[in-house]
Order: C-alpha cells, then sequence, then structure tokens
C-alpha cells in the first residue's frame, strides 16, 4: 500500500505521514504501527493535556509496533513526523 499524500484521520485507523494537527475531540488509541522511517527516527504527538507521546524507530530497522496508549485529549499535535507513515489504530 502506497503512503498516502497527506495525513488521513477518517477512519478507524488514522494515517499520520506529516505534522499537524489530529483533529479528534477525545479518543482512544488501541494500538499501532510506525514503518518506513530512518533507524533512530523519532515521531512525537502532543495530545490537549499536555502529554507527550515520543516514538523512535528501532535500531533493527524493522516497523514499531506500539502498544495501548488509552485516551488522548484532542485535538492533538503531531510535532514531529520524520518519514514514514504512523498508524494509530482508534476505538470509536
Amino acid at each position: 500500500m502506497a503512503l498516502p499524500g497527506t495525513n488521513d484521520f477518517t477512519g478507524r485507523i488514522l494515517r499520520i505521514v506529516t505534522t499537524g494537527t489530529i483533529p479528534l475531540a477525545n479518543f482512544k488509541v488501541k494500538g499501532g504501527l510506525w514503518m518506513g522511517a530512518a533507524v533512530s527516527a523519532q515521531a512525537s504527538i502532543v495530545d490537549e493535556a499536555g502529554r507527550e507521546y515520543d516514538f523512535v524507530m528501532p535500531a533493527s530497522g524493522d516497523a514499531l509496533r506500539i502498544g495501548e496508549m488509552g485516551w488522548i485529549s484532542g485535538p492533538a499535535t503531531i510535532t514531529a513526523m520524520p518519514g514514514g507513515e504512523l498508524q494509530l489504530w482508534i476505538q470509536k
């Protein structure tokens, strides 16, 4: 599957490829996956409550599996997205 040209927040899988705002009120993240970024790259999301979520690509170069994050106070801001695609699986 090709990377989207821009972030996609229309379904239960949020597809993030660039910085910006996740335009959802509060949402629950059940897990996720980050793939296609350089080794040691770091993606960051900050929610309305000021909590920061950082993801670092492993040295192996494999996709990073993200565990359940729970409730995110939205809208949240993607402050760093250095490449690849970050998928966040949400529960509606």
